[in-house]
């Protein structure tokens, strides 16, 4: 469930609230096809997914840079979310040290398909199991 998985690991899981649209999971500039039947009752979910499976790409969530802990052969950045659906909401992605953003950048972050978790909002369950 989502209480869980907001504990395990270190850095913990991102967690975000985001729309269903269409079928999609509403991520920033991208929508993400979900592994879930039916949408929850407000057509909203929590989307989970850890650090290490969060890469920079074209489009997808947008993040400006605030922190880079630059630990040898990874780095993690520390960043907000910029838009309305970020309600000033942080974010952890582990990057590759050998080329982190710098500290200021606007990037954009896009899940591994196969590395997101889906928990209904009101329940907390994972959804699609």
């Amino acid at each position: 469930n989502v209480f869980v998985a907001g504990f395990i690991g270190s850095p913990a899981m991102n967690l975000f609230e985001v729309p269903v649209d269409g079928g999609g999971v509403k991520f920033g500039t991208a929508s993400l096809r979900p592994t879930f039947g039916t949408t929850p009752q407000g057509g909203r979910v929590t989307l989970g997914v850890r650090p290490e499976d969060l890469d920079i790409a074209d489009q997808g969530l947008p993040v400006t840079v605030e922190v880079v802990e630059e630990l040898g052969a990874d780095a993690y950045v520390y960043g907000s979310m910029d838009g309305a659906e970020a309600a000033d909401k942080s974010i952890v992605v582990r990057v590759d040290g050998r080329v982190p953003p710098e500290k200021g950048a606007r990037i954009h972050v896009l899940p591994k398909a196969d590395h997101v978790h889906y928990f209904d909002p009101t329940t907390g369950l994972r959804l699609g199991d």
